[in-house]
């Protein structure tokens, strides 16, 4: 199993995740990010888009992981 496959079942899995394994799957998944100097992050893959907010110290909301997992669902992985 590869790095990537493990982080992918390492967060479909969590109740809670650290926002920089989010950043590096979804980077590793080809997605583009753009931040305007604030907490808020914005990843663009066509037709995907997902926002995650960086929490200095503490992991990422359960909403966001949640948004997360049903987009790792509707791309299939």
């Amino acid at each position: 199993m590869s790095k990537r496959q493990k982080l992918i079942e390492k967060l479909k899995n969590a109740k809670y995740a650290d926002f920089e394994d989010i950043h590096l799957l979804l980077t590793q998944l080809g997605f583009t990010w753009r931040s305007n100097g604030t907490s808020h992050y914005t990843y663009t893959k066509a037709p995907y888009v997902i926002g995650i907010v960086k929490r200095s110290g503490k992991p990422v909301k359960r909403v966001y992981l949640e948004n997360l997992k049903d987009l790792l669902e509707k791309m299939g992985l």
